[in-house]
């Protein structure tokens, strides 16, 4: 399709694109006549969500969880629950209000509500005192209640209404919310509520339309105090329940700690242990200087035995000299015991330092005293002996050997104390030896009591953290109140009337595009030989009263001498030596336009001077009998007059431009059908030419409903099939001519009867008519010839 056929269909149906969007506009018009007005207000809330002040000093900007947290606070706004409550809240408004009160709902609502109310619901209503109360001072500015309510009553109606619509499903409170029919208190009225993030910030704008100035501020307002309630209740809830959490934790590890020190004191109590680790580094140190010790006074010990043995050898006494050497030993053996005796006591004395040892000790040291003076007097009895038998002086001997056995029995007692104080050290060893591994194993387990203590005390201190900037970051604030709007919404009628017109013009358009795009009609020549597959040797107009200032007889009188100009074209590239040329000139379907074409094509053949013969099957031309009256909704729709000028010449009868020895008529009979040429037809009707014609044009019936002789097309030297453009090309028609094809390929054409005649330009280009040079400029800007004129 080109610019100029684009616009042809634009201005072929004008009218109805002018008309369907005026009907649609005044439809819309009519319906609107008495709108519904509608109030908007809008309320903002701070959330600090983004922005806000934290406890957690060193707390990172997330964009991820900061957009998290706005959806959480917008679905939380969105919630049936708290749809829900602010349904009810403001039910109970209205409710408990004794009239009407423009602020809060209009006098119409305000009676159309009592009326569907049933009076049952009233005895959920809380009456009493109506002075108005001023302790939640948030809610009193955020949704102020007209004087005539009492707050306490308000909130016990709102809780017995919450507790009346979730008792059941069949009560007024859950229908009137869950049914859509209501304006004000269903969910579908109160999910009206637009909330939305504003840009990047940390303001929600919650913005809401209903038909009462009243109830829109007020429904925002409700909804600004319960989204507020519901929200920090959230916030808070979940935080102090970790703060619970860890709190419980913290009490059990204390426990546990608690356990594990009791257990440790008690294990130093039965234990006698002061401070373990130098207890037993003391008892060490002692035992080691004790092992020195002890091994010192052996090699002591032995030294002083090996002496005394010497010096006893080198002393040979006599008889008296062993008594009393007898006597001097066995002081000796009650003096080693004796010394024996004050080393324990002595070392008793060092441990404990009683009084009762210390006495005992002076005795025995007195008798140890006396004992030793008796043995010294002893020894100087021997010493009247001057010699011993080796000759030396025994005044120098037995002095010797007297202390050495003094001092032998001395190291003697002293290292049975020591004997002793190590088998004390060895159990002392055995009992700190299993004490230590114990201990390890409690103060383990103290360790790993108090550790898990402070990390629970660690967490604790974070959730209480965080609890505290949850409930800073909770702490929503309305920053500007609702409003309440004085002047209704532009009604969207003027855009309803546009959307509408232009809706009725655009489908409209688009329709006829469909159709035109769709239009399997023959149309013209060139489209019926792309769907006929045939050649076609021209078209024709249809004939209508007025054909728009164009000069029809004219382009009919050219386009018969373009059909009779092809076919003499046709018969002189064929080379036949035959002088009479036969044409058969045929259609599928009735009322194609045969008799009419074949008239003209031999009125212009005997106009170029050849001699005609027209065979038609009845003699006469049949024409639907044309109606005066003029079609009036064409008019109206703007359509051209689609009845056909019956008195054009163009459809003027044979009889008037042919003799009647040129045109001859034929019965449909056995001699038709066993014919195999004009002169088969001739002789049915015992007619006989005095001449010999240069062409015979047998005009055929419709083939789909008469048959015919096959011969007779086959040994005509042109077959033209008639078509009606506006028709569509069937399968019956293809089936009627599908045995024609094979026979008669080469001489098969088509003529295209009865196209628009704006279709006739692809044949004589611009249609000879009146046009203003602005109309002739304008439809050269649609064929892009800016610069071209029409002569040179």
């Amino acid at each position: 399709m080109t610019i100029i056929d684009f616009v042809r269909l634009i201005l072929k149906n004008l009218t109805l694109l002018l008309l369907v969007p005026f009907l649609l506009g005044s439809m819309v018009i009519a319906l609107t006549m008495n709108p519904s007005y509608e109030f908007s207000s809008q309320t903002i809330l701070y959330t600090g969500l983004a922005t806000g002040s934290s406890i957690e000093m060193d707390k990172k900007f997330n964009t991820q969880a900061t957009n998290a947290a706005f959806d959480n606070l917008i679905n939380i706004i969105k919630s049936r629950e708290t749809q829900e409550e602010v349904a009810v809240r403001l039910l109970a408004i209205h409710l408990m209000l004794p009239e009407a009160n423009p602020q809060f709902i209009s006098n119409k609502l305000y009676q159309e509500l009592k009326q569907k109310v049933p009076k049952d619901l009233y005895n959920y209503i809380e009456t009493g005192d109506n002075k108005l109360e001023n302790k939640d001072n948030t809610w009193i500015v955020n949704n102020p209640l007209p004087q005539e309510i009492n707050r306490n009553n308000y909130e016990k109606t709102v809780q017995n209404l919450l507790t009346l619509m979730r008792s059941s499903t069949n009560n007024y409170v859950y229908e009137i919310f869950n049914y859509d029919s209501d304006e004000h208190y269903s969910q579908k009225a109160v999910s009206g509520i637009k909330a939305q993030r504003i840009n990047s910030s940390d303001l929600i704008k919650l913005s809401y339309t209903v038909n009462d100035p009243g109830i829109c501020q007020q429904t925002l307002a409700i909804y600004n105090r319960v989204c507020i309630k519901n929200y920090k209740d959230i916030k808070e809830n979940r935080s102090d329940a970790v703060v619970k959490y860890f709190e419980n934790e913290l009490n059990k590890a204390k426990k546990n700690l608690d356990q594990a020190e009791s257990k440790l004191l008690e294990f130093n109590k039965t234990s006698n242990i002061i401070n373990y680790y130098e207890q037993s580094k003391a008892v060490a140190v002692v035992k080691e200087e004790l092992e020195v010790d002890y091994k010192l006074k052996k090699a002591e010990l032995a030294g002083l035995q090996a002496g005394t043995r010497r010096l006893e050898d080198k002393l040979q006494i006599q008889e008296v000299i062993q008594i009393k050497n007898n006597n001097i030993l066995d002081k000796q053996k009650k003096l080693g015991k004796l010394n024996y005796e004050i080393a324990l006591i002595d070392a008793e004395i060092k441990s404990s330092n009683k009084e009762a040892d210390i006495t005992k000790m002076a005795s025995l040291k007195k008798q140890s005293e006396t004992l030793s003076n008796a043995i010294e007097n002893s020894v100087n009895d021997l010493y009247k002996y001057q010699n011993s038998i080796d000759g030396v002086q025994i005044s120098k001997v037995l002095p010797d050997w007297m202390n050495k056995v003094v001092e032998t029995e001395n190291l003697k007692a002293k290292i049975q104390v020591i004997d002793k104080q190590k088998n004390d050290f060895q159990k002392v060893y055995e009992e700190y030896a299993p004490a230590g591994a114990n201990m390890k194993r409690l103060e383990r387990e103290i360790s790993v009591a108090e550790q898990g203590y402070l990390e629970i005390l660690h967490g604790l201190n974070l959730a209480k953290l965080k609890l505290q900037d949850s409930e800073l970051s909770s702490n929503l604030k309305t920053v500007d109140p609702p409003y309440f709007p004085l002047s209704p919404n532009p009604t969207k009628r003027a855009i309803l009337i546009i959307a509408a017109a232009f809706l009725g013009g655009v489908l409209t358009l688009g329709i006829i595009f469909v159709m035109e795009y769709f239009d399997d009609t023959l149309k013209n020549s060139i489209k019926a030989s792309k769907i006929l597959k045939l050649q076609s040797l021209g078209m024709i107009p249809k004939i209508v009263l007025d054909p728009g200032g164009i000069n029809l007889p004219f382009i009919q009188k050219r386009l018969i001498e373009i059909i009779t100009q092809n076919i003499l074209q046709y018969f002189g590239t064929q080379n036949s030596k035959q002088k009479t040329k036969t044409i058969i000139v045929f259609s599928t379907q009735k009322l194609e336009g045969k008799t009419v074409l074949a008239g003209n094509i031999a009125k212009r053949l005997k106009q170029e001077g050849k001699k005609i013969v027209l065979l038609n099957h009845d003699g006469e031309q049949k024409f639907i009998k044309q109606k005066r009256n003029s079609p009036i909704l064409n008019k109206i729709l703007g359509y051209p007059d689609p009845r056909i000028d019956i008195d054009n010449p163009f459809l003027a009868d044979v009889s008037n431009y042919l003799d009647s020895s040129e045109h001859y008529s034929y019965n449909l009979d056995k001699h038709f059908y066993n014919a195999k040429n004009y002169t088969d037809i001739l002789k049915q009707k015992n007619i006989e030419l005095d001449y010999t014609p240069d062409f015979v044009i047998i005009e055929l019936p419709a083939i789909i409903y008469n048959n015919y002789s096959s011969e007779l097309i086959i040994n005509a030297d042109l077959d033209i099939l008639v078509c009606r453009s506006n028709r569509v090309w069937s399968n019956a028609d293809e089936s009627a001519i599908s045995n024609l094809r094979e026979d008669c390929a080469s001489k098969l054409n088509i003529i295209v009867n009865g196209v628009n005649i704006n279709e006739i330009e692809s044949l004589l280009g611009d249609l000879p008519k009146k046009r203003t040079k602005f109309r002739k400029k304008i439809k050269s800007i649609f064929k892009f010839q800016f610069f071209n004129k029409n002569q040179i």
